[in-house]
């Protein structure tokens, strides 16, 4: 059994959301649309160290008028708000819940329409003049309360099954969990001529160094003044767990790191344990590598994972199916990820390839501006600096489509809840390109807001028949004719110099002549992609 869906209403930052779980996720989103609150929701009713989460003032979604009027005499607010939190647990085989492990909560399993048989645990909150109340219940698939006489015990049961554990920045200074001296379960502390034992050793003073233990900062530097020899062994048991056929030593893995934490009434791990583990902008304090080591090791353990992070090279070792991007609207936040079969085989190898690889910062922005060629991507930077538009703070990312293909790269961009807008040329394969879009706008929406087809056959040929010929006369080092061919000029002013130069140059003209000598349809454009990319601004 694992966690399969999260649905939260009104918890901090919040108001609305819904989130389909897997096995392995990636987190992204700007600041303040969710992410933080997502884990604060799992750390704190997942976390089985602890009694029952309840639900404090703090935790309620308010408006922003609201926090306008909090103060520190005034901390609660005045009106009366609900915040709920359902979570989703799904069978992993079909008929597992009849297995005698599942015995004690068999009566909270739900049939559903794919065979996979659930459980929903609610965790619901009320603010009311001032005061909090809490209540924890199991519902039916058509959302009503089971009649269970010992719900508190089997919500219990069910945390201590799903236990989160959360690892963050030690040196924030705040405690998730209680976690003891790192020592391998049923042997002394001493060192170990068992090379693996000594390896996994290494993991754990790692984890406790860089993610759990805030106390003592002093001795810590002082025994960790040299990482390299123990991220060195972290790497050899990437190399072992990768000949592990079995499973063996992943579980042994597991079984061994869980002595970190402290045994208690309802902490307990056994076979039935699926610890749920967050890991929280990890590149805060890893080197590039060490992220890629540890997201090594990661990646075999039996656990569910779910990541936060804003690192360019933390998703360049992560699937595209595996990213999960939160938009935060005025009344939702909504989670955009791939589903099976969303791209093909072919388009995910391409789109992989040419955005994930070699364009990672492109899954961080608002909107994609989709070019056909490298002139295209010069020429629009420098118009977007003319025209006093900062493409990095407006989240804009200008990306070549000619290596991986128009469609696909839309329609990641739809899954994902990326804005996007076409420029291609008013050549033949132009005018397919933009057939490629007509079929893949939104009935209810303008072509002409995501498209725009240039009125010549490329955009070198645009600026030439728009008064900027002088540009291209002067880098071919060309004498005006009569009788001139106008594509051998533009040829032949690339190949004396490149297409950046060819761009820079152009931009110098039109610096000089003033912003009203860029074209108007250039202009129109850039309106455009600024209105869709505050599409997904805070209201």
């Amino acid at each position: 059994m694992y966690l399969k869906q999260v649905e939260a209403v009104g918890f901090r930052g919040l108001n609305r959301l819904s989130l389909q779980l897997r096995s392995n996720m990636v987190l992204i989103g700007e600041n303040a649309w969710g992410k933080s609150s997502l884990l604060d929701l799992l750390s704190l009713i997942l976390n089985p160290e602890k009694a029952r989460y309840q639900f404090q003032p703090n935790d309620f979604h308010l408006a922003l008028e609201e926090y306008r009027d909090l103060s520190p005499e005034n901390p609660v607010p005045k009106q009366n708000h609900h915040c709920m939190a359902l979570f989703t647990f799904s069978e992993s085989n079909k008929g597992e819940k009849d297995l005698p492990e599942f015995e004690q909560y068999r009566q909270l399993f739900t049939t559903h329409e794919d065979g996979f048989a659930r459980i929903y645990m609610r965790a619901s909150g009320e603010l009311k003049e001032g005061k909090t109340h809490t209540e924890y219940t199991f519902l039916d698939e058509q959302g009503n309360q089971l009649p269970i006489k010992n719900s508190e015990e089997l919500v219990a049961l069910i945390i201590s099954r799903h236990p989160v554990f959360r690892f963050r920045d030690a040196r924030l200074q705040r405690h998730y969990h209680n976690v003891r001296t790192f020592c391998i379960k049923g042997e002394v502390c001493e060192a170990d001529a068992d090379v693996m034992q000594e390896e996994i050793r290494s993991v754990a003073t790692l984890l406790q160094y860089y993610f759990l233990d805030n106390q003592d900062r002093l001795r810590w530097q002082r025994q960790m003044h040299d990482t390299s020899k123990l991220w060195n062994q972290v790497k050899s048991l990437c190399q072992r767990l990768l000949q592990d056929q079995n499973g063996l030593l992943k579980k042994r893995i597991l079984y061994y790191l869980s002595s970190m934490f402290e045994p208690g009434e309802r902490i307990r791990f056994s076979k039935q344990t699926r610890p749920i583990i967050l890991f929280e902008d990890l590149e805060t304090r890893l080197h590039p590598r060490m992220v890629a080591i540890g997201w090594e090791l990661a990646s075999h353990l039996p656990l569910q994972r779910i990541t936060t992070s804003n690192s360019v090279e933390l998703l360049a070792y992560v699937k595209l199916e595996h990213i999960c991007r939160l938009v935060r609207y005025d009344n939702q936040t909504k989670a955009y990820q791939l589903a099976r079969r969303d791209l093909s085989k072919e388009e995910m190898r391409r789109l992989s390839f040419h955005v994930h690889y070699n364009r990672s910062l492109a899954l961080f922005s608002r909107i994609w501006v989709l070019v056909e060629g490298e002139t295209e991507v010069w020429i629009l930077t420098e118009l977007a600096r003319l025209l006093n538009i900062n493409m990095e703070m407006e989240g804009i990312r200008i990306i070549e489509f000619a290596q991986s293909g128009l469609r696909p790269l839309i329609k990641y961009c739809k899954k994902m809840g990326i804005e996007w807008f076409v420029l291609t040329d008013g050549d033949s394969a132009g005018w397919k390109y933009s057939d490629t879009v007509k079929g893949l706008v939104e009935n209810n929406e303008s072509i002409y807001n995501r498209l725009l087809t240039l009125p010549k056959k490329d955009i070198e040929h645009f600026f030439f028949s728009e008064g900027f010929e002088n540009v291209f006369y002067h880098l071919a080092n060309y004498i005006p004719q009569r009788n001139q061919v106008v594509n051998k000029i533009i040829q032949r002013a690339i190949q004396r110099t490149s297409k950046p130069d060819l761009a820079i140059a152009l931009s110098d003209e039109m610096e000089k002549r003033g912003v009203n000598s860029i074209p108007l349809i250039f202009k129109q454009m850039f309106y455009k992609i600024l209105q869709l990319s505050k599409q997904q601004e805070r209201i």
